[in-house]
């Protein structure tokens, strides 16, 4: 079981020696030649407009903006690349190569602090180049093998609408605007990991740039040492181009021609919201009914501040994943649900099916500023809750001053 609670991940600050102005000049030159300029948006930390290169670095938390970073996480050089192209990519890793810089590379920059732009070093004094992938979002469906291939930069949103054209799914990210390589990289526990495994587990090969520049597929069969060191461990192997995912049906019917879209497929739910005195009973009911529940339910529970009153709120969610009414053990199990919720008092209660656009789109509040500042943290726990546990959880958000507060029980 996975409990959040807004606790920032800070990352270490390590000491930064400049680079020779010979080693950057060579790299200036290289990254400006003709061939580089077509395919990539370069910007130098030592060029003349600043702006444009501290905005080439905004990661999705301001909590920390880049102007903030320390110098050990302000790259040499962040190179964008506008569209699609390993030799391009490989290149561009090859002059850092023989420039003696090291290379990091970032999808969204949805990882804590400042962490999501910073290399692996060895030493203190190393410098490095980052590639920014976030323009590469492509993403193409195989219907009949169930299959897909998306590139780094491609959020959730983009992989979930074209997968459901034909009545497929991906775990993929609970906040449609999360990028897929970031998520995948770190492990990535999505919608229905609880059934399919992470997101991660259903990768079945990768397009690689290594460290030499060298362009590789790496699968369970092929390059596998890399595959399985590259699958949770983030994005210091290599630089990943492309993720070859592996789909499975949301709809009762999938097709092999564009049949669907989110709202057109139903999804198998309970939800309900309650209030401050009723959260000693959610919390155990919770406790007792999700480490038995049947595999396809996901069931959240979602500690929230009513902005309106400033009252603490409970929210309590399950849904299905797999195709709607399809499994006696899912509806009997929401049958369970609804009969708790229905001898207690809520503020809110539906057993009625949603559709797959409630079900990607449900965090989506939480994360709709695009000037975010926040603490984060994910916290696991082993179930069953302990019932000191339960106590403390209520405690604590009972002390929880801000409407902008959450605190999420997930499976």
């Amino acid at each position: 079981m996975k409990f959040s609670l807004c606790i920032l991940s800070a990352v270490a600050a390590i000491a930064y020696a400049a680079v020779d102005p010979a080693v950057q000049d060579e790299v200036l030159q290289s990254y400006s030649k003709t061939n580089f300029s077509r395919s990539l948006d370069v910007q130098f930390r030592h060029q003349s407009n600043q702006d444009a290169y501290f905005d080439s670095l905004k990661t999705f938390n301001n909590l920390i903006t880049p102007r903030e970073f320390p110098e050990s996480a302000l790259p040499l050089a962040v190179l964008t690349p506008r569209k699609s192209s390993n030799y391009d990519i490989a290149k561009a890793v090859q002059v850092a190569k023989k420039n003696g810089l090291r290379v990091s590379a970032r999808s969204g920059g949805y990882m804590s602090g400042y962490s999501a732009n910073m290399a692996v070093t060895d030493k203190t004094t190393e410098d490095f180049v980052l590639f920014d992938l976030s323009k590469l979002r492509k993403v193409t469906v195989n219907p009949s093998a169930r299959t897909a291939t998306a590139e780094p930069g491609a959020t959730a949103l983009d992989v979930y609408t074209e997968t459901i054209k034909y009545g497929l799914t991906f775990p993929g990210p609970h906040t449609a605007r999360v990028t897929m390589g970031g998520f995948l990289l770190q492990g990535g526990m999505g919608i229905g990991s609880r059934l399919y495994g992470s997101g991660v587990d259903n990768v079945i090969g990768f397009d690689i740039i290594t460290a030499s520049g060298r362009v590789i597929y790496a699968d369970a069969r092929s390059n596998k040492d890399l595959f399985y060191a590259v699958r949770g461990g983030g994005q210091f192997f290599g630089v990943i181009t492309k993720f070859y995912l592996k789909l499975s049906a949301i709809a009762k019917t999938p097709t092999l021609s564009p049949a669907y879209n989110a709202s057109s497929v139903p999804i198998d739910q309970v939800f309900a919201i309650l209030e401050r005195p009723q959260a000693e009973s959610l919390l155990s009911f919770y406790g007792d009914f999700d480490p038995t529940a049947p595999k396809p339910l996901e069931n959240k529970m979602v500690f929230v501040v009513d902005p309106a009153t400033n009252n603490k709120q409970y929210l309590f969610a399950s849904f299905s994943a797999l195709p709607s009414n399809t499994s006696t053990a899912v509806t009997d199990a929401q049958g369970e649900i609804t009969k708790w919720y229905k001898s207690v008092p809520t503020s809110f209660a539906t057993s009625d099916p949603s559709d797959y656009h409630g079900l990607i789109h449900g965090s989506d509040a939480s994360w709709a500023d695009n000037d975010l500042s926040y603490y984060a943290e994910d916290v696991w726990f082993p179930v069953p809750l302990d019932p000191k546990l339960q106590e403390v959880l209520i405690e604590q958000w009972d002390k929880v001053p801000s409407a902008l507060s959450s605190m999420a029980l997930n499976t």
